[in-house]
Protein backbone atom coordinates (compact mmCIF):
# COMPACT_ATOMS: atom_id res chain seq x y z
CA UNK A 1 0.00 0.00 0.00
CA UNK A 2 1.24 3.47 -0.87
CA UNK A 3 0.00 6.67 0.68
CA UNK A 4 -0.71 7.72 4.24
CA UNK A 5 -2.61 5.66 6.81
CA UNK A 6 -4.60 7.86 9.18
CA UNK A 7 -5.65 6.73 12.66
CA UNK A 8 -8.50 8.62 14.35
CA UNK A 9 -9.61 8.42 17.96
CA UNK A 10 -12.75 10.52 18.45
CA UNK A 11 -13.41 11.07 22.15
CA UNK A 12 -16.16 12.96 23.93
CA UNK A 13 -14.45 16.35 23.62
CA UNK A 14 -11.37 15.65 21.52
CA UNK A 15 -10.06 13.98 18.39
CA UNK A 16 -6.62 12.36 18.59
CA UNK A 17 -4.99 11.54 15.29
CA UNK A 18 -1.78 10.15 13.85
CA UNK A 19 -0.56 9.87 10.28
CA UNK A 20 1.65 6.91 9.30
CA UNK A 21 3.74 6.29 6.20
CA UNK A 22 3.68 3.15 4.03
CA UNK A 23 5.98 1.29 6.46
CA UNK A 24 3.82 2.46 9.39
CA UNK A 25 6.41 5.02 10.41
CA UNK A 26 4.90 7.98 12.27
CA UNK A 27 4.71 11.10 10.11
CA UNK A 28 3.00 13.32 12.66
CA UNK A 29 0.41 13.10 15.39
CA UNK A 30 -1.72 15.48 17.43
CA UNK A 31 -5.19 16.26 18.66
CA UNK A 32 -8.04 18.74 18.55
CA UNK A 33 -9.40 19.69 21.98
CA UNK A 34 -12.39 21.61 23.38
CA UNK A 35 -14.96 20.07 21.03
CA UNK A 36 -18.46 20.77 22.31
CA UNK A 37 -17.11 22.55 25.40
CA UNK A 38 -18.34 26.03 24.42
CA UNK A 39 -14.76 27.03 23.61
CA UNK A 40 -12.90 27.38 20.35
CA UNK A 41 -11.49 23.97 19.37
CA UNK A 42 -7.69 23.98 19.33
CA UNK A 43 -5.50 21.94 17.02
CA UNK A 44 -2.06 20.92 18.28
CA UNK A 45 0.47 18.50 16.80
CA UNK A 46 3.61 17.02 18.29
CA UNK A 47 5.78 18.84 15.74
CA UNK A 48 4.51 22.29 16.65
CA UNK A 49 1.42 23.04 14.58
CA UNK A 50 -0.89 24.87 16.99
CA UNK A 51 -3.97 26.80 15.95
CA UNK A 52 -7.11 28.08 17.58
CA UNK A 53 -10.09 27.73 15.30
CA UNK A 54 -12.91 30.26 14.98
CA UNK A 55 -14.99 30.52 18.18
CA UNK A 56 -18.41 28.98 18.48
CA UNK A 57 -19.82 25.47 18.85
CA UNK A 58 -18.13 22.76 16.84
CA UNK A 59 -19.28 19.22 16.18
CA UNK A 60 -17.07 16.18 15.68
CA UNK A 61 -18.25 16.08 12.06
CA UNK A 62 -17.10 19.64 11.40
CA UNK A 63 -13.82 19.16 13.27
CA UNK A 64 -12.87 15.94 11.48
CA UNK A 65 -13.67 17.34 8.05
CA UNK A 66 -11.63 20.46 8.69
CA UNK A 67 -8.83 18.41 10.22
CA UNK A 68 -8.60 16.28 7.08
CA UNK A 69 -8.74 19.28 4.75
CA UNK A 70 -6.45 21.65 6.67
CA UNK A 71 -3.97 19.46 8.53
CA UNK A 72 -3.88 15.93 7.10
CA UNK A 73 -4.03 16.12 3.31
CA UNK A 74 -1.78 19.21 2.92
CA UNK A 75 0.94 17.59 5.02
CA UNK A 76 0.54 13.89 4.23
CA UNK A 77 -0.73 13.82 0.67
CA UNK A 78 -2.92 10.92 -0.43
CA UNK A 79 -4.73 9.13 2.39
CA UNK A 80 -4.83 5.43 1.50
CA UNK A 81 -6.82 4.21 4.52
CA UNK A 82 -8.37 5.49 7.73
CA UNK A 83 -8.69 3.48 10.94
CA UNK A 84 -11.00 4.42 13.78
CA UNK A 85 -11.14 3.58 17.45
CA UNK A 86 -14.63 2.30 18.28
CA UNK A 87 -15.30 1.80 21.97
CA UNK A 88 -17.97 -0.91 21.89
CA UNK A 89 -18.10 -3.90 19.58
CA UNK A 90 -20.83 -5.80 21.42
CA UNK A 91 -20.94 -9.55 20.85
CA UNK A 92 -20.62 -9.16 17.09
CA UNK A 93 -17.16 -7.63 16.61
CA UNK A 94 -14.15 -9.49 18.00
CA UNK A 95 -11.60 -8.05 15.56
CA UNK A 96 -11.15 -5.00 13.27
CA UNK A 97 -13.45 -4.85 10.25
CA UNK A 98 -13.73 -2.76 7.08
CA UNK A 99 -16.60 -0.29 7.40
CA UNK A 100 -19.57 -0.15 5.05
CA UNK A 101 -23.08 1.23 5.60
CA UNK A 102 -24.34 -1.99 7.19
CA UNK A 103 -21.39 -2.25 9.59
CA UNK A 104 -21.72 1.41 10.54
CA UNK A 105 -25.40 0.89 11.35
CA UNK A 106 -24.49 -2.00 13.66
CA UNK A 107 -21.86 0.13 15.39
CA UNK A 108 -24.34 2.98 15.84
CA UNK A 109 -26.89 0.60 17.35
CA UNK A 110 -24.43 -0.07 20.19
CA UNK A 111 -24.44 3.60 21.28
CA UNK A 112 -26.62 2.98 24.39
CA UNK A 113 -23.82 0.79 25.78
CA UNK A 114 -21.23 3.58 25.51
CA UNK A 115 -23.19 6.84 25.22
CA UNK A 116 -20.21 9.10 25.94
CA UNK A 117 -18.09 7.57 23.17
CA UNK A 118 -19.89 5.56 20.50
CA UNK A 119 -21.83 8.44 18.89
CA UNK A 120 -18.56 10.35 18.45
CA UNK A 121 -16.86 7.28 16.98
CA UNK A 122 -19.69 7.03 14.45
CA UNK A 123 -19.48 10.75 13.70
CA UNK A 124 -15.80 10.37 12.86
CA UNK A 125 -16.51 7.63 10.33
CA UNK A 126 -19.30 9.66 8.74
CA UNK A 127 -17.12 12.78 8.55
CA UNK A 128 -14.30 10.91 6.83
CA UNK A 129 -16.79 9.42 4.37
CA UNK A 130 -17.78 12.97 3.39
CA UNK A 131 -14.24 14.35 3.31
CA UNK A 132 -12.59 11.34 1.62
CA UNK A 133 -15.45 9.43 -0.05
CA UNK A 134 -13.24 6.94 -1.90
CA UNK A 135 -10.95 6.08 1.01
CA UNK A 136 -11.46 2.71 2.75
CA UNK A 137 -12.16 2.85 6.48
CA UNK A 138 -11.59 0.26 9.21
CA UNK A 139 -13.19 0.05 12.66
CA UNK A 140 -11.03 -1.18 15.57
CA UNK A 141 -12.89 -2.15 18.75
CA UNK A 142 -11.80 -1.59 22.34
CA UNK A 143 -13.85 -4.57 23.48
CA UNK A 144 -12.23 -7.09 21.09
CA UNK A 145 -9.08 -7.60 23.20
CA UNK A 146 -11.15 -8.94 26.08
CA UNK A 147 -13.03 -11.64 24.17
CA UNK A 148 -10.46 -14.15 25.51
CA UNK A 149 -11.73 -13.71 29.08
CA UNK A 150 -13.08 -17.06 30.38
CA UNK A 151 -16.86 -17.50 29.97
CA UNK A 152 -17.40 -17.64 33.75
CA UNK A 153 -16.04 -14.07 33.97
CA UNK A 154 -18.00 -12.78 31.01
CA UNK A 155 -21.29 -14.06 32.41
CA UNK A 156 -23.28 -12.02 34.94
CA UNK A 157 -25.26 -13.77 37.68
CA UNK A 158 -28.59 -13.28 35.93
CA UNK A 159 -30.93 -15.61 34.03
CA UNK A 160 -29.51 -16.89 30.74
CA UNK A 161 -32.02 -14.93 28.64
CA UNK A 162 -30.29 -11.69 29.58
CA UNK A 163 -26.88 -13.07 28.68
CA UNK A 164 -28.20 -14.23 25.32
CA UNK A 165 -29.62 -10.75 24.77
CA UNK A 166 -26.10 -9.33 25.15
CA UNK A 167 -25.84 -8.45 28.86
CA UNK A 168 -22.34 -9.58 29.79
CA UNK A 169 -18.93 -8.30 30.83
CA UNK A 170 -17.11 -6.86 27.83
CA UNK A 171 -14.12 -4.82 29.05
CA UNK A 172 -12.69 -1.74 27.31
CA UNK A 173 -9.45 0.12 26.50
CA UNK A 174 -8.45 -2.93 24.48
CA UNK A 175 -6.45 -0.99 21.89
CA UNK A 176 -4.35 0.52 24.69
CA UNK A 177 -3.77 -2.92 26.20
CA UNK A 178 -2.86 -4.39 22.84
CA UNK A 179 -0.23 -1.70 22.32
CA UNK A 180 1.21 -2.28 25.81
CA UNK A 181 1.32 -6.08 25.40
CA UNK A 182 3.36 -5.64 22.21
CA UNK A 183 6.00 -3.73 24.21
CA UNK A 184 6.03 -5.93 27.32
CA UNK A 185 9.04 -8.02 26.20
CA UNK A 186 11.15 -4.85 25.96
CA UNK A 187 10.24 -3.97 29.55
CA UNK A 188 10.07 -7.38 31.22
CA UNK A 189 12.00 -9.81 29.06
CA UNK A 190 10.85 -13.42 29.36
CA UNK A 191 8.57 -12.52 32.28
CA UNK A 192 6.30 -10.74 29.78
CA UNK A 193 4.84 -14.15 28.94
CA UNK A 194 3.63 -14.49 32.53
CA UNK A 195 0.99 -12.78 34.65
CA UNK A 196 0.74 -9.01 34.26
CA UNK A 197 -1.74 -6.44 35.53
CA UNK A 198 -2.01 -3.43 33.23
CA UNK A 199 -3.55 -0.24 34.62
CA UNK A 200 -4.93 2.13 31.99
CA UNK A 201 -5.37 5.36 33.93
CA UNK A 202 -6.62 8.46 32.17
CA UNK A 203 -9.94 10.25 31.87
CA UNK A 204 -11.33 6.73 31.72
CA UNK A 205 -9.67 4.08 33.86
CA UNK A 206 -9.59 0.31 33.77
CA UNK A 207 -7.38 -2.63 34.60
CA UNK A 208 -6.67 -5.82 32.70
CA UNK A 209 -5.20 -9.04 34.02
CA UNK A 210 -3.15 -10.54 31.19
CA UNK A 211 -1.64 -14.03 30.97
CA UNK A 212 0.63 -14.83 28.06
CA UNK A 213 -0.42 -11.60 26.37
CA UNK A 214 -4.13 -12.47 26.43
CA UNK A 215 -6.81 -10.84 28.53
CA UNK A 216 -8.07 -13.04 31.37
CA UNK A 217 -9.63 -10.41 33.65
CA UNK A 218 -11.04 -6.89 33.33
CA UNK A 219 -12.27 -4.34 35.83
CA UNK A 220 -14.83 -2.91 33.39
CA UNK A 221 -18.06 -4.65 32.50
CA UNK A 222 -21.14 -4.18 30.32
CA UNK A 223 -20.37 -0.49 29.83
CA UNK A 224 -17.32 1.72 30.56
CA UNK A 225 -18.90 2.72 33.90
CA UNK A 226 -17.71 -0.26 35.94
CA UNK A 227 -14.55 -0.84 37.95
CA UNK A 228 -12.07 1.89 38.82
CA UNK A 229 -12.92 5.45 39.86
CA UNK A 230 -12.41 7.77 36.87
CA UNK A 231 -12.33 11.45 36.00
CA UNK A 232 -16.10 11.80 35.65
CA UNK A 233 -17.37 8.25 36.25
CA UNK A 234 -17.77 6.59 39.65
CA UNK A 235 -16.61 3.10 38.80
CA UNK A 236 -18.14 0.22 40.70
CA UNK A 237 -21.46 0.99 42.39
CA UNK A 238 -23.92 -1.12 44.31
CA UNK A 239 -26.81 -1.72 41.86
CA UNK A 240 -29.10 -0.72 44.71
CA UNK A 241 -27.42 2.70 44.73
CA UNK A 242 -28.31 3.14 41.06
CA UNK A 243 -31.93 2.22 41.77
CA UNK A 244 -31.92 4.73 44.64
CA UNK A 245 -30.54 7.43 42.35
CA UNK A 246 -33.24 6.75 39.76
CA UNK A 247 -35.91 7.04 42.46
CA UNK A 248 -34.24 10.16 43.89
CA UNK A 249 -34.41 11.75 40.42
CA UNK A 250 -38.08 10.92 40.02
CA UNK A 251 -37.45 8.21 37.47
CA UNK A 252 -35.44 10.54 35.23
CA UNK A 253 -33.04 7.98 33.76
CA UNK A 254 -31.36 10.61 31.56
CA UNK A 255 -30.47 12.67 34.64
CA UNK A 256 -28.94 9.63 36.33
CA UNK A 257 -27.09 8.74 33.14
CA UNK A 258 -25.66 12.26 33.03
CA UNK A 259 -24.64 12.00 36.70
CA UNK A 260 -22.86 8.69 36.22
CA UNK A 261 -21.12 9.57 32.94
CA UNK A 262 -20.33 13.26 33.41
CA UNK A 263 -20.67 14.44 37.02
CA UNK A 264 -19.22 11.70 39.24
CA UNK A 265 -15.72 10.31 39.84
CA UNK A 266 -12.86 12.67 40.67
CA UNK A 267 -14.97 15.65 39.66
CA UNK A 268 -17.94 14.61 41.76
CA UNK A 269 -15.94 13.91 44.92
CA UNK A 270 -13.54 16.85 44.69
CA UNK A 271 -16.02 19.40 43.41
CA UNK A 272 -13.03 20.91 41.59
CA UNK A 273 -11.91 19.01 38.52
CA UNK A 274 -11.79 15.62 36.79
CA UNK A 275 -8.10 16.28 36.02
CA UNK A 276 -5.66 14.48 38.34
CA UNK A 277 -3.02 17.15 37.66
CA UNK A 278 -5.29 19.82 39.11
CA UNK A 279 -6.16 17.72 42.14
CA UNK A 280 -2.54 16.87 42.95
CA UNK A 281 -1.73 20.58 43.05
CA UNK A 282 -4.85 21.62 44.96
CA UNK A 283 -4.71 22.45 48.67
CA UNK A 284 -8.21 21.25 49.44
CA UNK A 285 -9.50 18.45 51.64
CA UNK A 286 -11.97 17.23 49.04
CA UNK A 287 -9.20 16.97 46.44
CA UNK A 288 -7.13 14.87 48.86
CA UNK A 289 -10.15 12.67 49.53
CA UNK A 290 -10.75 12.14 45.81
CA UNK A 291 -7.10 11.09 45.32
CA UNK A 292 -7.23 8.75 48.31
CA UNK A 293 -10.38 7.10 46.96
CA UNK A 294 -8.83 6.77 43.50
CA UNK A 295 -5.73 5.02 44.85
CA UNK A 296 -7.73 2.81 47.21
CA UNK A 297 -9.98 1.59 44.39
CA UNK A 298 -6.94 0.98 42.17
CA UNK A 299 -5.16 -1.05 44.85
CA UNK A 300 -8.25 -3.19 45.40
CA UNK A 301 -8.61 -3.88 41.68
CA UNK A 302 -4.94 -4.83 41.33
CA UNK A 303 -5.48 -7.29 44.17
CA UNK A 304 -8.54 -8.68 42.39
CA UNK A 305 -6.56 -9.07 39.18
CA UNK A 306 -3.75 -10.87 41.00
CA UNK A 307 -6.27 -13.29 42.47
CA UNK A 308 -7.95 -13.82 39.09
CA UNK A 309 -4.75 -14.63 37.19
CA UNK A 310 -2.96 -16.55 39.94
CA UNK A 311 -0.41 -13.95 41.03
CA UNK A 312 1.66 -11.17 39.48
CA UNK A 313 4.95 -11.16 37.62
CA UNK A 314 4.59 -7.52 36.64
CA UNK A 315 2.49 -4.38 36.91
CA UNK A 316 2.21 -1.74 34.17
CA UNK A 317 0.97 1.85 34.39
CA UNK A 318 -0.23 3.49 31.17
CA UNK A 319 -2.55 6.31 30.07
CA UNK A 320 -2.26 9.99 30.98
CA UNK A 321 -2.32 9.46 34.75
CA UNK A 322 -0.44 6.18 34.65
CA UNK A 323 2.40 7.58 32.57
CA UNK A 324 2.77 10.97 34.27
CA UNK A 325 1.41 10.99 37.83
CA UNK A 326 4.37 9.75 39.89
CA UNK A 327 2.60 10.36 43.24
CA UNK A 328 -0.26 8.07 42.24
CA UNK A 329 2.14 5.30 41.22
CA UNK A 330 4.16 5.72 44.43
CA UNK A 331 1.11 5.52 46.68
CA UNK A 332 -0.19 2.50 44.78
CA UNK A 333 3.09 0.58 45.01
CA UNK A 334 3.51 1.50 48.68
CA UNK A 335 0.09 0.00 49.39
CA UNK A 336 1.12 -3.13 47.48
CA UNK A 337 4.49 -3.59 49.17
CA UNK A 338 3.13 -6.79 50.74
CA UNK A 339 3.11 -8.30 47.25
CA UNK A 340 6.86 -7.73 46.96
CA UNK A 341 7.07 -4.41 45.09
CA UNK A 342 10.23 -2.41 45.96
CA UNK A 343 9.84 1.06 44.47
CA UNK A 344 12.78 2.96 42.98
CA UNK A 345 11.76 6.46 44.07
CA UNK A 346 14.10 8.26 41.67
CA UNK A 347 13.05 6.20 38.67
CA UNK A 348 9.41 6.72 39.55
CA UNK A 349 9.82 10.50 39.78
CA UNK A 350 11.52 10.45 36.37
CA UNK A 351 8.69 8.41 34.79
CA UNK A 352 11.28 5.79 33.87
CA UNK A 353 10.40 2.61 32.02
CA UNK A 354 11.06 0.48 35.13
CA UNK A 355 10.13 2.00 38.49
CA UNK A 356 11.07 -0.84 40.86
CA UNK A 357 14.51 -1.74 42.16
CA UNK A 358 16.58 -4.51 40.60
CA UNK A 359 15.44 -7.82 41.99
CA UNK A 360 11.95 -6.60 42.85
CA UNK A 361 9.47 -9.39 42.30
CA UNK A 362 7.05 -8.46 40.88
CA UNK A 363 8.43 -5.56 38.84
CA UNK A 364 6.56 -2.38 37.91
CA UNK A 365 6.81 -0.43 34.67
CA UNK A 366 5.58 2.66 32.82
CA UNK A 367 4.69 2.03 29.18
CA UNK A 368 3.15 4.70 26.96
CA UNK A 369 -0.03 3.59 25.22
CA UNK A 370 -0.06 3.92 21.44
CA UNK A 371 -3.59 3.10 20.35
CA UNK A 372 -3.06 4.90 17.06
CA UNK A 373 -0.25 2.52 16.02
CA UNK A 374 -2.55 -0.47 16.62
CA UNK A 375 -5.33 1.20 14.63
CA UNK A 376 -3.01 2.07 11.75
CA UNK A 377 -1.65 -1.48 11.50
CA UNK A 378 -5.18 -2.89 11.29
CA UNK A 379 -6.26 -0.28 8.76
CA UNK A 380 -3.29 -1.01 6.52
CA UNK A 381 -3.84 -4.77 6.71
CA UNK A 382 -7.57 -4.69 5.97
CA UNK A 383 -7.57 -1.93 3.39
CA UNK A 384 -4.75 -3.42 1.30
Amino acid sequence: MTGTVLALNCGSSSVKFAAFGPALEVLFRGQVENIGEGLAPRLATADGLDAAWPPGPATHDAVVRRLVADAIVPRAGTVAAVGHRVVHGGTRFDRPVPVDDAILAEIAALAPLAPSHQPHNVAGVEAVARALPDTPQVACFDTAFHRTIPPARQRMALPRTYHEAGLRRFGFHGLSYESVVARLPDAMGAAAAGRVAICHLGAGCSLAGVVGGRSAHTSMGFTPLDGLMMGRRPGRLDPGAVLWLVERHGGDVEAVDRLLNREAGLLGVSGLSPDMRVLLEADAEEARLAIAMFVDRLVQEIGAAAAAIGGLDGLVFTGGIGENAAPIRARTLDALAWLGFRTDAGANEANAATITLAGSTPSAHVIAADEEAVIAAAAKALAA
